[in-house]
């Protein structure tokens, strides 16, 4: 049944609209310390969350049970993306990185490193990386390095420098 009360519709985008502007999840940026240029070429990132790591079922008489918490999740992963220039910016990167241990930190801004609203630091990071695929017929897409990236976000917030980063 639609609802076609325009006053009860009202009152709900009122309240919707007072929460301010959505966050867009394309405005962000991935800093790699030691490699800050390349954050142009990053197309994809998690956004790194704290919460609980998930449940424990603690047994009760009867048979019955009840629910607490595990401890925080501070190990976290999830996709990457990142685009391939002619100069190889991104396979150096990854080459470097292996031979210097594998490991980095780096900074996830909402907004841009120089204009942001919240950034957020992630710390001993490391990528696995799948092998790109490269195709005669397709001319129509950059080449793009895609995989999982591994990190560890234990809630720390960097304010921003930007109300609203224009």
């Amino acid at each position: 049944m639609a609802i076609n009360n325009a006053q009860y519709l009202k009152g709900y985008y009122d309240v919707t609209k007072a929460h301010g502007a959505k966050v867009i999840s394309s405005d962000f940026a991935f800093e790699i310390e030691g490699f800050e240029q390349n954050y142009l070429l990053c197309k994809q990132v998690p956004w790194p969350e704290l919460s609980h790591g998930g449940e424990i079922e603690i047994p009760m008489p009867l048979g019955t049970t009840r629910w607490q918490a595990q401890q925080a999740k501070v190990a976290g992963q999830g996709a990457i993306s990142m685009f391939e220039t002619v100069q190889g910016h991104i396979d150096n990167m990854l080459i470097n990185l292996l031979t210097s241990g594998g490991y980095f930190n780096a900074t996830i801004y909402e907004g841009t490193p120089q204009r942001f609203l919240k950034a957020k630091r992630i710390v001993d990071c490391f990528m696995q990386v799948d092998n790109p695929d490269r195709d005669w017929e397709n001319r129509a897409q950059p080449l793009m390095f895609t995989g999982t990236l591994f990190f560890h976000y234990f809630g720390e917030i960097i304010p921003g420098n930007s109300s609203d980063y224009t």
